[in-house]
């Protein structure tokens, strides 16, 4: 129990995890066993240009791992090395940042986990919804 705590613990330290937005739209797939895909979108009032630059640096910052980015398509692509039961994990979280007009953008966060990794929904809830409040500079 104690391995799945640090894990949490790793995962908050990632993206501040006091939310500022309620974020409405989280979504989760999946199941424990065979693994599970969080998403979770919102509008922010940056353009994407700043909430791109927000994100991946508040992202690095954190301790995710940047691995790939491609700022006209307004993708960020971080990793996150965990301990799951079957040992040392890597957690993908894509990021996709899409102008809404000149002054937001749509921010939407999706998170993977392998089958039988512990994490619950709350958490998953609050760090996606984080990375959209960072955009905002409110992480």
């Amino acid at each position: 129990m104690k391995k799945y705590l640090v894990v949490a613990v790793l995962g908050l330290l990632a993206f501040d995890a006091s939310a500022k937005s309620e974020c409405p739209n989280y979504k989760q797939e999946g199941s424990y066993f065979a693994g599970r895909k969080f998403t979770n979108w919102d509008v922010v009032p940056v353009s994407a240009d700043v909430a791109f630059k927000r994100i991946k640096v508040e992202g690095v910052s954190s301790g995710l791992t940047l691995k790939s980015e491609d700022k006209e398509a307004g993708l960020l692509m971080f990793e996150q090395n965990a301990s799951g039961s079957n040992g040392q994990v890597t957690l993908p979280w894509n990021v996709v940042i899409t102008p809404q007009g000149a002054t937001s953008s749509k921010v939407m966060v999706t998170k993977l986990t392998p089958g039988g990794y512990a994490t619950g929904e709350k958490f998953q809830r609050e760090s996606t919804c984080a990375v959209i409040n960072s955009a905002t500079g409110e992480a």
